[in-house]
């Protein structure tokens, strides 16, 4: 009969390149009586099996003498939920100076274990981060359903125990009030933990995010500001990350550049190469601009952390660089390892279009706009439909061009960020004088259709109100101003009628999930969850905690 132990049934993934390694590997493993192993020589075998099959432990060798080292590997599966948050992810290296490299990425693992390993090596690590997982499980499984007042609950039973779990589960806390839009609740907590510990960098951050979701944006940028300064948070990069946001909030587009460079120099990972990048062409900074996707580019070539919207944005800047030759050849290089992406054709036709005006095919760009309009899917705010518009514009369709902004204005017009892509797109194809044409027209036409529905509303036309509101959600379906509106006033039609209606709440529910795809993180989505939450405690006679 199998000896069981506590590792028996973790279904476990190497992922090594070596035979020699993966067999000694996978003997270290069964000393331990894991059962379940599976091997995977290179990063396209490792992601097609995570794929197929929920692993619990994923060993993964950093040099893995392809296109993609191991770090490469984990930041590409956690961002794309390639494994699951509850998955332990041990790196298994042979230079020291790992620990520099993990100190400085997006994702760290879990464990990183220096060879020669042994089977005891890898049994230390498992029990210390088992016994953690299983003790915080509780929240973590309730998380995962997305039962955030379940979690809060959770946290408070692993919390009256009093033992020495109990900061992991002030974390866990303080960051689900946050997600719930109870502020003031999280903004204890933290309170509550730094006055037993001040110098707590996660304490102080969530203090700081707090503060911003209560509107004290100055405030909470001067904590974030703070704990950049300090010796224990000058490379958390969630400080950086908030001081820009806080930046954005107030205005200054310029000042939050200036801050998320400062995040890539502390961390210089793709993700942050690209936030940069993408923040210095919004910014009209196309030096900043190509030298962000030009290293991104190098850093990700043949790499599973390369992207088709790199490209994409690296020959958009060459373009407007006046590099229109250098722009059409990245575009070729792109044809082939994108030809199964479905917006990569569309987009790439577009931004060639522009190349081709600009080197003075005129008859190539006009075949080329053509092609990229017949397949260019419904207008959104997005680069995109900013990159077709300004195809249209340099060559000879104003109209059109005009017609696609004002409809990306439309998409999300409470976006800055839409607003700054559509300046720097009308600066650059010579129609800087439209701006005010495009933004005022779009956004004149959707705030005059959204206060109609409110007044509406006042005067007690609530079927009426919430009829004109889903008209213009069905013309604007990814406006998350309309969207805020939209799910408000089915809440509030809710209140005034003092009875549950199934089907209203469902759809409140759809839109606050769309939201939350829109814009995550955001602290206006998470006031509109607790706000509906407490909409139907107050219907249901449940508590506002477990309504939703």
């Amino acid at each position: 009969m199998p000896i069981q132990t506590p590792y028996s049934n973790i279904p476990t993934l190497v992922i090594d390149d070596m035979p020699t390694q993966q067999t000694t590997l996978r003997g270290q493993l069964q000393m331990l009586h894991i059962a379940k192993i599976d091997v995977a020589s290179t990063p396209d075998d490792a992601i097609r099996l995570v794929r197929q099959r929920p692993y619990g432990l994923v060993i993964c060798d950093y040099n893995l003498n392809q296109k993609s080292d191991g770090q490469q590997l984990l930041e590409f599966m956690r961002d794309s939920g390639a494994i699951g948050p509850d998955c332990l992810f041990f790196m298994v290296t042979a230079e020291n100076s790992y620990a520099s490299v993990a100190s400085v990425s997006e994702h760290r693992p879990d464990a990183y274990l220096l060879k020669p390993i042994t089977a005891g090596d890898i049994e230390d690590r498992l029990k210390a981060l088992l016994d953690r997982r299983n003790a915080l499980q509780p929240v973590t499984q309730r998380l995962a359903k997305g039962d955030l007042p379940g979690a809060v609950a959770a946290c408070d039973a692993l919390l009256a125990k009093k033992d020495r779990w109990a900061m992991p589960a002030l974390q866990y806390k303080g960051q689900t009030l946050l997600q719930m839009g109870r502020h003031e609740d999280a903004r204890a907590v933290y309170e509550q933990v730094l006055a037993l510990r001040s110098g707590i960098v996660w304490a102080q951050l969530g203090l700081a995010k707090a503060l911003k979701a209560a509107g004290k944006v100055e405030e909470a940028k001067f904590l974030a500001q703070s704990i950049i300064h300090s010796k224990d948070g000058e490379k958390n990069v969630e400080a950086y990350d908030l001081v820009a946001a806080c930046l954005e909030a107030q205005g200054d587009m310029q000042g939050a550049l200036w801050v998320m460079k400062d995040a890539a120099v502390v961390m210089p990972s793709a993700r942050r190469q690209r936030i940069v990048g993408e923040a210095a062409y919004r910014n009209g900074d196309l030096e900043t601009a190509r030298e962000c996707y030009a290293r991104l580019a190098k850093a990700t070539k043949g790499a599973v952390t390369a992207l088709p919207q790199d490209l994409l944005a690296h020959a958009q800047t060459l373009v407007d660089g006046g590099e229109p030759a250098r722009a059409i050849e990245l575009l070729d290089q792109g044809a082939q390892p994108y030809r199964n992406d479905p917006s990569f054709a569309s987009v790439s036709l577009a931004i060639r279009a522009q190349a081709q005006a600009a080197a003075g095919d005129t008859e190539g760009a006009k075949a080329s706009v053509a092609r990229a309009r017949e397949t260019m899917r419904r207008a959104k705010a997005d680069f995109a439909t900013v990159a077709l518009a300004r195809a249209e514009l340099v060559t000879g369709n104003e109209a059109a061009g005009l017609k696609l902004l004002e409809a990306a204005v439309s998409s999300d017009h409470e976006n800055p960020r839409v607003k700054q892509l559509i300046g720097h797109a009308l600066k650059e194809s010579g129609h800087a004088d439209k701006l005010s044409q495009v933004v005022d027209g779009a956004v004149g036409e959707l705030n005059d259709r959204v206060t109609s529905a409110k007044a509406m509303f006042r005067d007690s036309r609530i079927d009426e109100a919430l009829a004109a509101i889903e008209a213009a959600l069905k013309d604007y379906p990814d406006n998350t101003g309309v969207l805020l509106q939209a799910a408000q006033m089915n809440c509030l039609a809710l209140r005034l009628k003092k009875q549950i209606n199934a089907m209203v709440a469902e759809r409140v529910r759809l839109y606050l999930q769309r939201l939350d795809t829109l814009m995550p993180g955001s602290d206006r989505v998470a006031q509109m969850h607790r706000y509906y939450r407490e909409t139907l405690a107050g219907l249901t006679g449940a508590p506002a905690a477990v309504a939703a």
